[in-house]
């Protein structure tokens, strides 16, 4: 069967060769782990880890049989060590050959499709395979032949967040409308989100980028030939097309402004590419809340001296453009009428595909209108004391702490509005210097008197920088369990109340509270108790809307979506207490993140399935969110919001017991605030 016998190890497995071609066997651990040269501890431990199949059974390599192969292979014969026999261990060999070999002449996994498949088992966030191909390098191991299953299945099956395998054709999507209707921004975020959720690699094409070419509309189509058809990238099927400034893209048939350029464009992509088109028109009122929250915002609009400028600019865009016709004559393209945002949506021919109903899904949520999101963990649990991972456990002594400061946060910058915030604390020892950083405000018609200032530097008592002159002492507490109370309104007062210490003070800008108009907020926490405790002591006014409606500011939504990554069997443990009890589990979380799945629990791809639904809300509105929950749902919603693309998101930074503000809109992009709350853990 087999006219020679060879053995290979790599950092995926360790392999038996036979003399069939190309033919790689892996060796279940509990059957002849091999190695060259001598094997050290590691060695053993990296076989057990990374190679075998059996390796979420094992916890210890000792006592388990493995073949050594000499520096020199050729040189001597194979040496059985540790546990059992030297014929055992050939005749193990020897039989698994002898099954793989037979499978493949039986019909079964073929030794090419093995070697296929062995070597592009790769992490899907780096490699680019083909979309039926794309799986998490976790799995590897378990694609591999062995004893027990010597013909495996070539590829898992596919998982929501790698579903681009069911966008099987090349597909150009195509954003148009009149100017300032949000078409780059809208386009930019759909190619997040498709990216993002499901794996579906897309790329933008600009039409104002080709407009000074020689010939725009070759131009147009040889690129997207070239994106289509570029090797290695088998996975990107998919375009948007998008326009910065409509009417200056309106000489090229790509600009789709007429019935007769989208007919061209529909039947160039399927004669050229053998690409469907899909069609998004985005339709907006010309109102005075549009006007105002957008188009005057907009940098675009700000290149014309006056509002009749900007108007005659569009007006004569729209002397050209010719909406899609729903009278039956564009009924064989595929487009979706998006009217007022997510007010009203027509479709035609978009439900019936994958792609088609994601896309029609996602922009019934999305506008360019400004978002306010505010994210913050749970303030410190016991589990998170003692390092361990998962759990329900309640908060601990600081993070009771942080509680009471985040209600004061939120009450003065997610009610309020007040765009500065400080939180101090100060030590019995650091009390003494306040005398010299406050001081009482002179009468104005901002401060009316009454009000206590912060003044000078406070950076050497204060590991905050946020403290800065001129800001109002509006809260203070005594001792760090306490409730907040009301500052007094001179420096004397204060530092009586504040006696020897220690205390917390609170600052914000000058502005007046009752000048403000309403703002309403939401606040979503996870079900999990930590998360709950941590805004229990947010204030919830009764804000009157209209007529008998009222809105409760800041009421809590719980969901389970927003829970910690479930780490099954893994709950409740620590790393360390892992490690001994699965040294693999460690190994295969450290090279797949993203994909590494807790046995019973969830991987963070899993974390991201159940996150599109939040997204989707986070999309639709425009009130400010505040979002308390855990640091891997945390990381994958800032992540969205600010474009990083999700392989990044398990290193991105959002410390305990501070609070991140993200803005973004059409016209301004995205900004970030950050703030430190405290008190400060190790």
């Amino acid at each position: 069967m087999a006219s020679r016998l060879a053995l290979q190890s790599s950092r995926f497995g360790t392999f038996l060769e036979t003399g069939l071609p190309s033919a790689l066997v892996a060796l279940p651990c509990t059957s002849v782990p091999v190695f060259r040269g001598a094997p050290s501890a590691a060695d053993r431990r990296q076989a057990f880890a990374t190679g075998s199949s059996c390796a979420r059974r094992c916890s210890s390599t000792a006592g388990a049989p493995a073949l050594l192969l000499p520096p020199s292979p050729r040189a001597q014969q194979p040496q059985l060590l540790g546990a059992g026999s030297p014929a055992a261990g050939i005749a193990a060999a020897l039989a698994l050959a002898a099954a793989v070999a037979a499978s493949a002449a039986a019909g079964g996994l073929s030794l090419e499709q093995w070697e296929r498949r062995r070597t592009s088992g790769v992490r899907c966030e780096q490699v680019d395979l083909s979309d039926e191909e794309e799986y998490v390098k976790s799995q590897e191991h378990l694609l591999q032949p062995n004893l027990h299953n010597p013909n495996p299945v070539v590829v898992p099956p596919p998982i929501q967040t790698l579903s681009g395998h069911q966008i099987r054709h090349r597909v150009v999507l195509a954003v148009i409308g009149l100017p300032l209707r949000g078409q780059a921004h809208i386009a930019k975020r759909l190619r997040h989100y498709l990216d993002f959720f499901h794996g579906a690699h897309t790329s933008l094409f600009n039409l104002n980028d080709f407009v000074d070419a020689e010939n725009p509309d070759e131009a147009l189509l040889e690129s997207l030939r070239s994106h289509f058809e570029a090797e290695g990238t088998n996975c990107k099927r998919h375009a948007i097309l998008y326009t910065t400034n409509s009417l200056n893209a309106a000489p090229l048939q790509w600009s789709g402004h007429s019935k007769s350029r989208r007919r061209w464009m529909n039947n160039v992509l399927e004669k050229e590419l053998g690409a469907e088109l899909h069609l998004i028109e985005l339709q907006v009122n010309d109102d005075l809340a549009h006007n105002f929250m957008y188009m005057a915002q907009h940098i675009f609009a700000q290149k014309f001296d006056t509002p009749e400028a900007l108007q005659s600019h569009i007006n004569l865009y729209k002397q050209r453009f010719v909406t899609i016709q729903e009278d039956g004559t564009e009924d064989y393209l595929a487009y979706i009428k998006v009217i007022n945002y997510n007010s009203k949506v027509v479709t035609c021919n978009m439900m019936q595909t994958f792609l088609g109903s994601r896309v029609a899904r996602f922009l019934c949520n999305v506008h360019p209108y400004r978002h306010t999101v505010y994210f913050s963990r749970c303030g410190t649990s016991e589990f998170s004391v003692e390092h361990r991972i998962g759990g329900n456990s309640s908060l601990s002594e600081p993070g009771k702490q942080y509680s009471l400061r985040l209600a004061e946060f939120a009450h003065f910058v997610v009610d309020k509005q007040h765009d500065d915030f400080a939180c101090v604390s100060l030590e019995a020892t650091d009390t003494a210097h306040l005398r010299k950083l406050l001081i009482n405000a002179p009468f104005s018609e901002v401060t009316r008197g009454g009000e206590v200032l912060s003044f000078g530097d406070w950076s050497p008592i204060s590991s905050s920088d946020a403290v800065k002159t001129g800001m109002r002492l509006r809260r203070l507490q005594r001792g760090q369990d306490r409730p907040f109370e009301d500052a007094p309104h001179n420096v004397e007062e204060v530092i009586k109340a504040v006696g020897s210490g220690p205390v917390t003070l609170v600052f914000t800008d000058q502005s007046d509270d009752d000048e403000k108009p309403p703002v309403y907020a939401r606040l979503w926490t996870s079900a999990l108790k930590r998360a709950k405790e941590t805004v229990e002591h947010f204030k919830h006014p009764i804000i009157r809307v209209e007529g008998e409606k009222v809105w409760r500011q800041l009421a809590p939504r719980e969901y389970r979506n927003l829970n910690e990554q479930y780490a099954g069997e893994y709950e409740g443990l620590t790393l360390d207490e892992i490690r001994t009890r699965q040294p693999a589990e460690v190994e295969l979380r450290t090279f797949d993140k993203l994909g590494y799945r807790y046995p019973r629990g969830e991987s963070l791809l899993d974390v991201i399935a159940r996150l599109e639904d939040m997204v989707q809300h986070l999309e639709s509105y425009q009130e400010p969110v505040m979002v308390v929950a855990h640091l891997p749902v945390l990381r994958f919603l800032y992540a969205y919001i600010k474009n990083i693309p999700r392989d990044q998101a398990p290193d991105l930074d959002l410390p305990y017991h501070s609070v991140i503000k993200v803005t973004f809109d059409g016209a301004r992009g995205v900004q970030e605030t950050r703030y430190s709350l405290g008190p400060w853990i190790s």
